[in-house]
């Protein structure tokens, strides 16, 4: 199965979702910020992160993704999938738009916060298959 890192600053989701992934058959490594999570995607190796956007700022999900995807120190892990998390839409009942000169920051795929164990698994499956 995966290794697979998550990056979010709720202790409660991270165990949460790791309980989720580990019954699946996976490896789980976690972080709760982005600097920690940047150092362990180097670390870790992972074959998918799930990355919330709201941590320390509101958008700090999206500068991981830029710095992944555009910054020569992550060229080796620009490619691993990133799937993206949020309780955005919940709290305001809409998602995050992205402009199309801003995709570097986009995620390659996204759940909004809460989501089943059944809707998680699907996703990731999804993102390790492609």
């Amino acid at each position: 199965m995966a290794h697979i890192l998550i990056i979010d600053d709720d202790e409660d989701f991270i165990l949460a979702t790791e309980a989720i992934l580990k019954a699946a058959g996976h490896s789980v490594a976690s972080a709760n910020d982005s600097k920690e999570g940047l150092e362990k995607v180097k670390s870790e190796d992972p074959d998918l992160i799930i990355l919330d956007i709201m941590m320390d700022s509101i958008y700090e999900g999206f500068s991981v993704t830029t710095t992944l995807r555009g910054t020569p120190e992550y060229m080796d892990y620009r490619d691993i999938p990133v799937l993206m998390v949020s309780a955005v839409k919940k709290i305001t009942g809409e998602r995050f738009d992205i402009p199309e000169q801003a995709q570097i920051a986009a995620s390659d795929a996204f759940l909004d916060k809460p989501f089943s164990a059944e809707e998680l698994n699907s996703k990731v499956n999804q993102l390790l298959a492609s």
